[in-house]
């Protein structure tokens, strides 16, 4: 007799702004480092990001120092493409994909230290890649030095700094399966990784435990 399916709860709304809110909640200082589709480095600037609630609201509010400019961005719940691990890692994208440019943006959180990277997808390969390196106000955790020339380690694979990994689709087609990941190592024995996948007919695929 063949077992029976394991049945996953999906988290309640709840659950899920806690996961989101608890390690990412507060003030982050970072270096957005974007570039080419080579790993080579474009620009980079200065930014910070809080991260709060207000009036029941989840509030997003990114400064780039440089130039004073804030984009903020405002929810009531955490939007239901955006994946979130219990741990607060999550990542952002379409909830569908097909055959035109799209971007997937991940994170992992590692106490006061944070890692981001957003990827530009084209129709077939990857077109950019920013690296956000955060971390809480007086904490050290220095961007990589200037300018930054990402490792390749294969087609859409890149390490921008030793224990960190970005890997993706490249020379995708019509009905290929996709995958982001985002690996890191903050510490010697810690390895975080989150993955955000699509199946073959585009669909965003449930966040692997």
């Amino acid at each position: 007799m063949p077992p029976s399916p394991v049945l996953v709860s999906q988290p309640s709304p709840q659950q899920r702004r806690q996961w989101l809110l608890g390690p990412n909640a507060g003030a982050w200082h970072g270096s957005f480092i974007r570039c080419g589709a080579d790993g080579v480095e474009q620009e980079r600037f200065p930014t910070q990001l809080a991260v709060q609630e207000q009036n029941g609201e989840i509030d997003a509010s990114l400064t780039y120092v440089h130039t004073g400019q804030v984009r903020s961005m405002r929810f009531a719940e955490p939007p239901p493409e955006m994946q979130i691990s219990p741990a607060g890692h999550w990542s952002l994208g379409p909830d569908r994909i097909g055959p035109w440019p799209f971007f997937a943006e991940l994170c992992l959180v590692h106490g006061d230290r944070r890692r981001r990277v957003v990827l530009r997808h084209g129709s077939e390969h990857p077109e950019s890649l920013v690296v956000v390196v955060e971390a809480r106000p007086g904490v050290e955790d220095p961007a990589p030095a200037a300018p930054l020339a990402a490792a390749r380690l294969g087609p859409g694979r890149w390490s921008p700094e030793p224990g960190l990994e970005i890997e993706t689709a490249s020379g995708r087609s019509l009905g290929d399966p996709v995958g982001t990941c985002l690996r890191w190592s903050p510490e010697p024995g810690v390895v975080l990784e989150i993955c955000r996948r699509y199946g073959a007919s585009g669909l965003l695929e449930p966040l692997a435990p």
